[in-house]
């Protein structure tokens, strides 16, 4: 029946739950969902791993592969990542080319990726203006149920934390390259950068806010996704991204802020003991 009156009535129906102080599925409005992961489950990737956020599941496949680095920045590797959300995942999502959201979220994850400089692109370079590592991270979203940048940047940590790169020789004269698969040096990954979204509502004369966001929630917020997003980077704030809905209050945003670093210390906890159980 409750289904019935959340197809027909869903902002009501999201209202009546609000008013009484609590979410339709049950928790506080900073309760965050348990997370899941597991490691190296694409045997065929050179790392990998899936992440379970709630309903949210998305998993991170790593390939690598030898090109030759920028004129302009002949010391320097690369690191790709790229988000797919298939039509599997969430009716929202068409086939066909990617839409604006996924654009949007592969864009963002980018970003954050880079701009905490988690790795040292140099530490992807070979031979200076001749040979580099490029690093193809690959983000498919398996099951869309709101805060999809948060899995994702657990899923692609996750995967850069457990991948190693090959032994390379190159011989500059016959400019000849070998591989010896056989010996792996890890990759060295300077911080974690942890992503929490939120989701801002407004039902005067408040506003009220909503941690991990489910995406009914994020519909009934006025955004296909979270409203805003707050990073975390080994316990140094590295970011903030906030996308419409309406103003929040000083204390409001304090809040977010205190609520993020302290999932950064949860997420930062399950990342190295999932490492840890695995070797």
């Amino acid at each position: 029946m409750a289904e019935v009156y959340k197809l027909i009535h869903p902002v009501k129906f999201f209202n009546d739950y609000i008013s009484r102080d609590v979410r339709p599925d049950g928790r506080k409005f900073d309760e965050q969902r348990d997370i899941l992961l597991n490691i190296n489950a694409i045997k065929t990737a050179d790392a990998s791993a899936v992440v379970k956020c709630g309903n949210t599941t998305v998993i991170c496949g790593i390939k690598l592969e030898l090109a030759k680095p920028k004129a302009e920045e002949p010391d320097i590797g690369f690191l790709v990542s790229n988000v797919e959300l298939l039509p599997l995942c969430s009716p929202k999502f068409l086939p066909g080319p990617p839409s604006d959201y996924a654009q949007v979220i592969s864009n963002l994850v980018s970003d954050i990726v880079t701009n905490s400089k988690c790795v040292d692109l140099k530490d992807l370079c070979i031979i200076s203006d001749k040979l580099a590592w490029v690093v193809y991270c690959d983000l498919v979203c398996l099951d869309y149920d709101g805060s999809v940048v948060d899995a994702c940047i657990i899923a692609i940590m996750t995967s850069l934390k457990t991948l190693s790169l090959p032994s390379v020789t190159f011989d500059i004269e016959t400019e000849e390259t070998k591989v010896d698969t056989s010996v792996r040096l890890p990759l060295q990954i300077h911080g974690l950068p942890v992503a929490t979204s939120f989701a801002v509502y407004q039902q005067m004369p408040r506003s009220i806010v909503l941690a991990d966001p489910s995406a009914y929630e994020e519909e009934m917020c006025g955004s296909i996704g979270a409203n805003l997003i707050v990073c975390w980077n080994k316990g140094l704030f590295c970011g903030i991204q906030k996308f419409g809905g309406c103003n929040l209050s000083t204390e409001d945003e304090k809040k977010t802020l205190i609520l993020a670093k302290e999932r950064s210390k949860l997420v930062e906890t399950v990342i190295e003991t999932c490492i840890k159980n695995e070797c």
